[in-house]
């Protein structure tokens, strides 16, 4: 693990990656809506109430945002919550075109909320709580969360990165992803937290097709912060032999098939 001040410095990189991606980071990633109708489903509680207050902290450009609004049929009041100001600006204008009025962005780190105690029915973090201090972010999302409220960790563990194309046929890409939360340690970090307790954990995988073109406009526009770590030449050389293992491991490198994995917690806070 790393020290506050590592973990800081890594931030500020990170910050600029994103800030780099930011325009065109929506056309790289995979969106799948099928954890944010899971999720819809977990808050028949509160569906019925004119306003829902949800909090998608660590929200990019507002991918999962857009889709958790639509499928609660307007009544979500959204706070969108990032700490890189191009990733806010690129959400507000996708959430704008895409008729969503009711959300606020936030420029915010996600382990001090500028959010008053008891705000929220929900809170959601997809794909980014591997860029947080893990237990400041749940001490924080226990004091904004009203009792019996949820929230809702998306992620993937190293053991499924291992998995994906990515952690199978692209060089040192596992060995320089070390951010990610090994389940056990999800599960044990949420259990310290004496207001909150984990209600489920849901698995989901997805099937993939790719053409090898796709997949090195992704790498060279680094979808995945994880390329971030390499230096120039490490990457160009990876990059090379991420062509060359996809071209022996599939007959057609323009059906290239695999699954992506990710890991759903939903965690109550208590009554």
């Amino acid at each position: 693990m790393y020290s506050s001040f590592q973990l800081e410095e890594r931030k500020k990189d990170i910050s600029f990656h994103f800030s780099q991606v930011a325009k065109h980071y929506r056309d790289l990633r995979t969106t799948d809506p099928e954890p944010i109708v899971y999720i819809t489903q977990e808050l028949d509680s509160v569906s019925n109430l004119p306003r829902i207050d949800v909090a998608d902290i660590g929200c990019g450009d507002g991918r999962y945002s857009l889709l958790l609004a639509k499928y609660l049929d307007g009544k979500v009041q959204l706070r969108c919550v990032d700490n890189n100001e191009h990733m806010l600006e690129t959400l507000v204008t996708y959430l704008k075109a895409n008729g969503i009025s009711k959300f606020v962005s936030v420029k915010s780190d996600a382990e001090s909320l500028p959010f008053g105690d008891n705000s929220f029915d929900c809170i959601i973090t997809f794909n980014a709580v591997h860029h947080f201090k893990l237990r400041d972010f749940l001490d924080e999302s226990a004091r904004i969360l009203r009792d019996g409220s949820l929230l809702f960790i998306y992620t993937r563990t190293p053991e499924q990165n291992s998995r994906n194309i990515w952690g199978r046929c692209f060089p040192q890409f596992c060995q320089k992803e070390t951010r990610l939360y090994h389940r056990h340690e999800l599960e044990h970090a949420v259990s310290a937290v004496p207001a909150l307790k984990l209600r489920t954990v849901r698995e989901f995988k997805y099937e993939r097709v790719t053409s090898l073109e796709r997949l090195i406009e992704q790498a060279e526009n680094r979808h995945y912060s994880t390329f971030w770590f390499y230096s120039e030449e490490e990457f160009v050389t990876a990059l090379d032999g991420f062509r060359q293992n996809i071209r022996e491991r599939f007959s057609n490198s323009n059906q290239a098939r695999w699954f992506d994995e990710n890991l759903l917690l939903v965690i109550e806070k208590k009554g």
